[in-house]
């Protein structure tokens, strides 16, 4: 009987002690690993790259002597290049950028004269401001524009290298460590200008470029800016 007695304590004793270890564990805390930390894409760097799009303008032709005018209004596809550098600091970016586009852009008006208006390229130099988030960069850039056209009027062809000012803004978005893609608005304003003599007729020209572009950025050895979780 004693042994019996002393066998049951030697069970009871263990079975509780089973017992309190299981609620111990189910009481101590459990802790998850933390996710892997999503890097912040570093802009800065300098990139070139190439575009394609279209043109549309609005452009008055006037006669001096007169004041007759009409308008040609030029539109057609353009495609080009641009290069540029940023610099990020946080989520600013800061960058200048220069561009080129060939155009066909062309139209014609019979008032004041048959005046056919042919624009064969633009260029801007701009500076541009951008604010990122992830591997997309919002910008808006502005700066000095050109444009270089033809101007056949009552038969005479001129030509005009013309130059203005520009606006514009842009999303872009990282495709990769060193590719981008963007889409980018731009509006060029030239002005009014005398563009023959001794005709004496003048244009008040602008455009509007609608730009798809893709750019390649030249690694400057830089890390991601941030690490998010």
């Amino acid at each position: 009987m004693r042994r019996f007695t002393l066998a049951l304590a030697a069970a009871t004793f263990a079975l509780g002690v089973t017992a309190a270890s299981a609620a111990d564990l189910g009481q101590r805390p459990v802790y998850k690993a933390q996710p892997a930390p999503v890097m912040a894409y570093n802009w800065s760097g300098l990139y070139i790259g190439g575009h394609l799009g279209y043109a549309w303008g609005s452009e008055e032709v006037r006669s001096v002597a007169t004041s007759v005018s009409g308008t040609t209004d030029p539109s057609g596809f353009l495609g080009g290049a641009q290069i540029g550098v940023n610099w990020q600091t946080g989520a600013l970016v800061l960058g200048i950028e220069g561009d080129w586009s060939w155009t066909n852009a062309d139209g014609s008006t019979s008032i004041p004269a048959a005046v056919q208006a042919d624009h064969n390229w633009y260029a801007t130099a701009t500076a541009r401001v951008g604010y990122a988030v992830d591997n997309w960069l919002w910008y808006v850039k502005g700066g000095a524009a050109w444009l270089d056209a033809d101007y056949t009027i009552a038969g005479t062809k001129l030509g005009d290298t013309r130059t203005g000012w520009t606006v514009g803004t842009g999303l872009e978005w990282a495709l990769g460590p060193n590719w981008s893609a963007k889409l980018e608005y731009n509006y060029l304003d030239f002005g009014r200008d005398q563009i023959a003599t001794p005709l004496a007729v003048d244009a008040d020209t602008q455009a509007h470029l609608v730009k798809l572009g893709l750019n390649y950025r030249f690694d400057w050895g830089k890390g991601p800016v941030t690490a998010r979780y």
